[in-house]
């Protein structure tokens, strides 16, 4: 079962992806054309409106919040779906530290994540939706004439039930009060929490123009890199 849904998931994203761009969206996501690097395709993207008010004032009350990027290159394929080549994922969990008056960003999972101290919901905003520019794959590995183009989706999740109990174990160890002492948040609380603040998932979806690899190495300042 869990291969046919996954075939189906598969099948949507191919859809949404394949689909003309929509306009404007709610989050302000925007994605730059791809260009050609140091030897690999290479994306930029920025998200001009993350927040809204309510959620703003619910992330400084001290709710959790779960942001995730999805990057996929995708080739264009002309009697089906287009394939996806690659597919890459970023998260970050953020929460509000009530004792530092600064934000906590954890990034990544497992032994490969970090924690870093933000101090103001501005300063939160540049760090994790200002343009960041992304190499996606090896131009090498492509081929020269095909098309492809990049899709960018940001997903700004509240925190669910199903967070909780890792997002305790995060807090338990990493927000102290001053004495030193570890300072997690009950469940019962997060609970009473989610259902008060109404709020869901933000989430838009852009994708570049497309482009085929032998241009945009021909197109790339002073490159001459071969296939």
């Amino acid at each position: 079962m869990r291969s046919v849904a996954a075939a189906l998931c598969l099948v949507g994203v191919a859809i949404a992806a394949a689909a003309p761009a929509l306009g404007a969206n709610a989050l302000g996501l925007a994605v730059e054309p791809v260009e050609a690097s140091a030897g690999a395709i290479a994306v930029s993207y920025r998200v001009d409106r993350p927040f809204t008010p309510r959620l703003e004032e619910t992330l400084l009350r001290g709710m959790p919040a779960t942001i995730t990027y999805e990057v996929g290159l995708w080739k264009r394929k002309a009697f089906w779906f287009d394939k996806l080549v690659v597919a890459l994922r970023n998260e970050h969990r953020v929460v509000f530290d009530p004792w530092r008056k600064s934000f906590r960003v954890r990034s990544g999972g497992g032994i490969e994540s970090r924690t870093t101290a933000v101090p103001t919901l501005d300063s939160l905003r540049s760090s994790l939706f200002a343009v960041r520019r992304l190499p996606v794959t090896p131009v090498a590995g492509l081929e020269p004439d095909a098309g492809y183009y990049v899709t960018v989706r940001v997903l700004i999740r509240p925190v669910t039930e199903e967070d909780l109990g890792e997002i305790e174990d995060w807090l338990a160890g990493e927000i102290k009060d001053p004495e030193g002492t570890s300072r997690g948040l009950p469940r019962y609380l997060f609970g009473i929490t989610a259902n008060l603040t109404g709020l869901g998932d933000r989430t838009a979806m852009e994708r570049s123009a497309r482009f085929t690899p032998a241009r945009l190495l021909a197109a790339a300042p002073g490159a001459k890199a071969r296939f």
